[in-house]
């Protein structure tokens, strides 16, 4: 079980290092209505680019604050984090949900600045939206290239927030990044309650941080 985990996980990880690779200028095909859909999406390559391109040589710390407004602008990362704690959700206490959604930001934004920091500027295919579904969801697809391999297909999970449209998932070839949080979120409750959780999540990122140096 943990083996599939570990497996699915290089998976997605494969998947969301491709972000780094953005073009700076994107090939969009939307479907009516979703153009700004498409807009949260190409911010977020747009960001990852220019933070590589004047950044890719200074430490994590400095990635991680370039990039830390782009991450919470295109992310609806309170919502992807109540989500993969659900079931426990209710039963925690307003400071206790506060932490958590804390250290869950730090350790997204600081998978990204400690991941990206190189950047290929050609390798994404165009951007296609689908239309809202019942939900008033909208996937946005695309897909890395690699040299001499397959093509990664990335899709964006989006849903409006206000006015903005945020990700709140990514599935890369076929595994959704937030079914595996819930797996691992759940596990990590179970044995550690939401204190041992949130320690986790500071370790994970402490470890980004210090691997990036």
């Amino acid at each position: 079980m943990q083996g599939s985990m570990i497996a699915r996980r290089k998976v997605l990880t494969v998947g969301l290092c491709g972000l780094a690779l953005a073009a700076g200028v994107l090939d969009v095909h939307a479907a009516d209505g979703t153009g700004s859909s498409l807009d949260t999406i190409a911010t977020l390559q747009a960001a990852l680019v220019d933070t590589a391109r004047r950044l890719g040589k200074a430490g994590v710390t400095e990635r991680y604050r370039a990039l830390e407004p782009a991450i919470v602008k295109t992310h609806n990362l309170p919502y992807i984090a109540e989500f993969a704690l659900r079931r426990q959700w209710p039963t925690l206490k307003d400071e206790e949900r506060q932490k958590f959604v804390a250290a869950f930001q730090r350790l997204s934004v600081m998978t990204y600045a400690a991941r990206f920091g190189n950047v290929a500027p050609d390798a994404f295919r165009p951007l296609e939206a689908g239309v809202p579904d019942a939900n008033g969801r909208v996937q946005v697809t695309t897909a890395i290239k690699r040299e001499g391999q397959s093509d990664v297909s990335m899709e964006y999970l989006l849903q409006k927030d206000g006015d903005d449209w945020k990700i709140i998932n990514i599935i890369a070839d076929g595994v959704s990044d937030l079914a595996l949080k819930r797996a691992e979120y759940q596990r990590l409750f179970t044995s550690g309650g939401i204190e041992g959780l949130i320690a986790e999540l500071e370790r994970q990122a402490d470890r980004l941080e210090g691997d990036a140096r």
